[in-house]
C-alpha cells in the first residue's frame, strides 16, 4: 500500500526538479556547464512540456488517491447493547453462514444478543472510526435508546481488544470489549475469559 504513496512522491520531485531546470537562467557571459544537477542535453520548449506533463500526472494521481482513500475509509461501529448489559462483549467476524451485519445512517449496526457474542459473515472493518455504543430496551425503536459513554468519568466501556485465534472450527478475527464500571473490569481482568466461543458464557448475570 505504501509504493503508490512512495510513486507520487517521487513524481512530485521529479516535477519541481524538471520546473527549476526549464525555467533555469544563463548566468550572464556565457553558459554554465552542463552537470547532473542542470543538464543542458534538451532544448527549452522540450524540457517545459516535460514539466507540464509530469505536473498533471502528479495533479492526476493526487485525485486518485483522494478518491479512493474516501472509498476505502472505514465505517464506524453502532453497538447496540442489551439494557442493563454488564461483561464482556465478543464480535466474530467472517463466520460462515452467519448473517452480514447491516448498514444504517453511515455506520454498521451491531446490535450485541443476551449472551454478549455475536457471529457475523462480515469482514472486520481495519483503521481508525468512531465508533459508538448504546443500551436499547427495544431494538426495533431508537426511543429507547441510551448512549454509553467510552471516555470520562461515568464511562463504561474497557479493555477494546481486536485479535485472532484459532479454533477447531479454524481461525476467527474478533473484537472484544467490556462494559460496564471501572471497578467491575478491574475484578475481571484476572479473570481468564473462555477461548472457545462456542461457550455461551457472557451473560449479564455473571457480573454484579
Amino acid at each position: 500500500m505504501i509504493l503508490p504513496y512512495l510513486a507520487a512522491i517521487l513524481l512530485a520531485l521529479a516535477t519541481a526538479y524538471s520546473a527549476v531546470v526549464s525555467f533555469r537562467q544563463k548566468p550572464e557571459g556565457g553558459s554554465a556547464s552542463p552537470s547532473w544537477l542542470s543538464p543542458d542535453r534538451t532544448n527549452r520548449p522540450a524540457r517545459i512540456f516535460f514539466g507540464i506533463g509530469m505536473l498533471i500526472l502528479v495533479i492526476g494521481l493526487g485525485v486518485w488517491f483522494s478518491t479512493n482513500s474516501r472509498n476505502t475509509a472505514p465505517r464506524s461501529f453502532r453497538f447496540l447493547i442489551p439494557e442493563g448489559y454488564r461483561g464482556w462483549v465478543r464480535v466474530e467476524f467472517e463466520v460462515p453462514g452467519m448473517p452480514s451485519l447491516p448498514t444504517e445512517a453511515g455506520q454498521i449496526v451491531i446490535e450485541i444478543p443476551p449472551s454478549g457474542t455475536l457471529r457475523t459473515s462480515s469482514p472486520e472493518q481495519y483503521g481508525w472510526a468512531r465508533d459508538t455504543y448504546v443500551f436499547y430496551s427495544n431494538v426495533h425503536s431508537n426511543a429507547g435508546e441510551q448512549p454509553i459513554p467510552d471516555s470520562g468519568p461515568a464511562r463504561l466501556i474497557w479493555g477494546k481488544i481486536n485479535g485472532e485465534e484459532s479454533s477447531s472450527s479454524g481461525k476467527r478475527k474478533y473484537e472484544e470489549f467490556f462494559v460496564g464500571s471501572e471497578q467491575q473490569y478491574k475484578d475481571q481482568i484476572d479473570q481468564p475469559k473462555p477461548k472457545d466461543s462456542s461457550r455461551d458464557s457472557h451473560s449479564p448475570a455473571a457480573i454484579p
